[in-house]
């Protein structure tokens, strides 16, 4: 298959015939234990399609319970049809599919979904099939850019820029909160991303993520889960538990547990005063008090990283965030950096910049720690990623 042909999902669907919406449960029971890959089953009425039973809605929705296979084993299974099926022409590509399944169900909760010719529903597409034939031709666009030698230059340059782009601009100030973030890459796409989001008029978002190893493959992962994230904002998530559960599951179904992400994300409320923590397998936070005027690390459970386990969870923390306290969200690649003799920067060096210059405004401060460890290399750029963002909330300390 060359590039451009992008698969249809009749292409990849398993063909089924209907089932009546007259028979019994228990019929469609022994049906689904008899076929053990099966996962879903069109159901018709006088010719028309009326809905999908499902393997998992059926099993561990309606059945859940100890006496309701009694109650509705010889009921017609039109009575326990999935609710609002998820159905979609069989002559849309891959990608709009999986566009259309990610705006339907951004939380992937659905393994399957059905797929419509003539008004019937033909077939079945598992969601685990489409998401492999998308790397299979995102495999095959990589293996086509690696032969094209100047293009994958000009290509990968584009790419670049694009992703430099999609990153905020900062400084920025909002909420009464100060905020100046950087990112170097280590090759020409990053592994590393931060964003911001603004959920509220007091109400500030923080992110930094790094997805393991660097590079294109690792910068397509760093956009799913950036466009997951806003689509996650746009259903009106704001907590960082929740954004780090729906990103966890975006990022298994398009990487398969091949790459996974640390991500580390910050809700400031200042009405409230308080900062909001979650992490997944993230370095953790630095928090600055005005009250002490000392740094100090903030050992927060780390959780699993994105893309490793998808019934993790991931707890919050909650603490207070006065004027003049700051917060340092960064990724490894600036710990881990090393110079000639494979000595790396490490925390201790960290903690030293941060002690000293703890009166420089954020930018002023985020230059610095650039600086101070491209000096310990000895080169601008580091063998890894490396992003840094502080928010700084703003005003005299009241403490």
């Amino acid at each position: 298959m060359s590039y451009q042909e992008i698969p249809r999902l009749k292409t990849i669907a398993y063909a089924l015939d209907a089932i009546p919406g007259s028979l019994t449960v228990s019929h469609v029971i022994e049906r689904f234990q008899r076929e053990s890959s099966l996962l879903a089953l069109p159901v018709e009425s006088d010719g028309r399609f009326v809905g999908l039973t499902s393997r998992r809605n059926l099993f561990f929705q309606h059945l859940a319970k100890p006496f309701a296979r009694d109650l509705y084993n010889r009921k017609p299974i039109r009575m326990l049809l999935d609710n609002d099926p998820l159905v979609m022409p069989a002559d849309w590509d891959v990608h709009k599919g999986l566009e259309e399944l990610l705006r339907r169900d951004h939380s992937l909760q659905n393994d399957c979904f059905g797929i419509m010719e003539d008004g019937r529903c033909t077939g079945v597409v598992t969601v685990a099939d489409l998401m492999v034939t998308i790397s299979r031709i995102q495999a095959g666009l990589l293996e086509t850019l690696e032969n094209l030698s100047s293009r994958i230059r000009n290509e990968v340059e584009m790419a670049r820029r694009i992703q430099a782009d999609l990153l905020p601009t900062t400084p920025l100030q909002h909420a009464g909160v100060a905020v100046s973030a950087g990112l170097i890459n280590s090759t020409e796409i990053s592994g590393d991303f931060y964003d911001l989001f603004l959920p509220g008029d007091m109400q500030l978002g923080l992110l930094v993520a790094d997805v393991t190893g660097h590079g294109v493959q690792a910068g397509l992962v760093t956009t799913a889960a950036k466009a997951g994230l806003q689509t996650l904002l746009d259903s009106g998530a704001k907590r960082p538990a929740e954004l780090l559960h729906g990103m966890n599951r975006a990022i298994l179904a398009t990487a398969r547990q091949q790459l996974m992400m640390t991500a580390l994300i910050g809700l400031i409320e200042s009405d409230a005063d308080c900062l909001t923590l979650a992490s997944a397998g993230h370095p953790y936070p630095w928090r600055y008090e005005a009250a002490t005027g000392r740094w100090h690390e903030l050992p927060l459970d780390p959780g699993f990283p994105l893309g490793f386990d998808d019934e993790a969870t991931y707890a919050e923390y909650t603490l207070s965030f006065l004027p003049g306290d700051r917060l340092l969200l960064f990724s490894d690649g600036i710990i881990e950096a090393e110079n000639g003799m494979a000595e790396a920067f490490g925390t201790r060096r960290f903690q030293e910049v941060l002690h000293e210059a703890r009166s420089l405004e954020p930018d002023a401060l985020k230059s610095k720690l650039f600086a101070a460890a491209q000096e310990f290399c000895g080169q601008p750029l580091f063998n890894d990623d490396v992003t840094l963002l502080i928010a700084e909330r703003e005003g005299a300390s009241t403490c």
